[in-house]
């Protein structure tokens, strides 16, 4: 009975639209929305960041996080944008008049960026070689990227710390002064390990982190920064061989959290502004991934949960995640190639079935599976779901989501992924039954909605496009 109240009360909040702000916000979460790698969507104009931003409302999101660092003409640092010059909002800066319409909508926006590396930073270190930072081999670190390649950057140096506090200035103060706020993501990927960093690498990236958020709140005293735990716990930080520093912890603070490299601290975490829990359930994974994001938020006592949404739309010049097929092809969103290149992949089914879960299980963290697949088949169905037609969205949300990575659709979204996955040696015989298995069940899905009505147009249009794409070509999976 408590399942079937929940349902019901959760679908009347989920169908209404223009319910009351009071309403919508009934979570218990107080900082809701989504992480967008602003920088590496290039193909989306003003009008597409207008539609994602509303999603992000009919989400009930409160808050989005647009990483910028590579995605705005500096004027001061070209180097930065070079290699994104195709990039919608380096043709034509619009992102000033987007965050305006983010706040009519009721959304904070704010600018991410990762000092002394990642989108645009790295770039730097291509034509200043003394300025790129050390392994812990001695050796200077591996080049690496999305889209934006090059080195992470030495944080000791007067010249690299000069260069980022003028580069965040320019995004904050000259591009960008009605944000409100910063996410500064800490690189996950590398620290120097210089005989001026080592041990103190945290510590001189705190020298910057300090500066520009004082900075920030002396612009705007309300600015909500989010920094990483690194500066303050002085635990060892996952995967990067370099200790957290221990400098002091200013409340004005709001801390994030990571599966992979920053874990929840309940000491700061009664002492910050906030506390952001991040993880990739809503880009990659599914419903019952996404429940647990929010549960864990609610376990560590976070204030909000604002997990990953990004999608890629660039053209690689490099061999990303190790793959050379990529290389010179414009990433696909989610592999939905029925959508124009300018056009915004949010509303398609596969993804909405997870915006769904999400804005459900952030009201209702306890939601059972029954209610929540009642919320879901109205929700994508109206009054024409049907047992078998959520089952049937679940499963095509299942098989686009498998296996994806960051720079990869699911392999039966791309057979030349799965020839690459074959050459590799990838292609066990546990795996390819299971690709036989989920393509069969996708030729069914579009067989049975074939000539049924359009409130199945979205969950017919993606189970045909992977019938479509395959045919009855399976030999991809084992052929030359």
């Amino acid at each position: 009975m408590g399942g079937v109240l929940l349902a019901s009360v959760g679908l009347a909040l989920l169908t209404q639209g223009g319910a009351a702000a009071e309403e919508r916000d009934a979570s218990v979460l107080a900082h809701r929305g989504y992480y967008f790698t602003f920088t590496r969507m290039p193909t989306y104009g003003l009008d597409a960041w207008k539609d994602i931003i509303d999603c992000v409302r009919e989400d009930d999101g409160n808050t989005v996080i647009l990483y910028m660092s590579g995605a705005f003409r500096s004027r001061a640092f070209p180097e930065t944008w070079a290699h994104n010059r195709d990039h919608a909002n380096v043709k034509e800066d619009f992102v000033r008049e987007l965050i305006d319409y983010a706040h009519e909508r009721g959304v904070k926006a704010l600018l991410g960026f990762t000092p002394f590396g990642y989108d645009g930073v790295n770039r730097m270190s291509l034509t200043r070689p003394e300025w790129r930072a050390t392994g812990p081999d001695g050796q200077t670190v591996a080049k690496f990227g999305f889209h934006s390649w090059g080195y992470n950057l030495c944080p000791a140096r007067p010249d690299t710390q000069a260069f980022m506090l003028a580069y965040a200035r320019e995004m904050i103060h000259e591009f960008y002064p009605n944000a409100d706020g910063l996410l500064i993501e800490s690189s996950d990927y590398a620290a120097c390990h210089c005989k001026d960093c080592g041990a103190r690498f945290y510590e001189h990236e705190f020298r910057f982190v300090k500066a520009i958020s004082e900075e920030m709140w002396a612009m705007n005293p309300d600015a909500f920064i989010i920094v990483y735990p690194h500066y303050f716990t002085g635990n060892d930080v996952p995967g990067l061989g370099v200790a957290a520093a221990r400098e002091p912890f200013d409340p004005r603070w709001a801390l994030v959290f990571t599966p992979h490299s920053a874990h929840p601290d309940p000491d700061l975490i009664a002492q910050a502004r906030g506390a952001i829990w991040w993880d990739e359930a809503v880009a990659r994974h599914g419903p019952r991934d996404i429940r647990e994001g929010v549960r864990r938020a609610v376990e560590e006592n976070c204030t909000g949960y604002l997990p990953s949404l990004e999608v890629f739309t660039y053209v690689p010049t490099e061999p990303e995640e190790g793959q050379a097929y990529i290389v010179g092809k414009r990433r696909v969103p989610y592999g939905f190639g029925w959508l124009d290149e300018g056009r915004m992949p949010y509303d398609e089914l596969p993804v909405r079935v997870n915006r769904i879960a999400y804005r459900a299980y952030c009201r209702m963290p306890d939601l059972s599976d029954e209610a929540f697949r009642t919320l879901l088949g109205r929700a994508l169905f109206g009054s024409a779901a049907t047992a078998e037609s959520v089952a049937d969205a679940l499963e095509i949300q299942r098989i686009y989501a498998a296996d994806r990575t960051w720079c990869q659709p699911a392999p039966l979204l791309d057979p030349e992924r799965v020839r690459a996955m074959r050459e590799a040696g990838e292609l066990t015989e546990p795996r390819i039954e299971a690709y036989r298995v989920s393509l069969n069940r996708a030729q069914e899905i579009a067989s049975r909605y074939r000539n049924k009505g359009e409130a199945f147009a979205a969950l017919r249009r993606a189970a045909q496009w992977i019938a479509d794409l395959w045919g009855e070509r399976t030999e991809t999976f084992t052929g030359p």
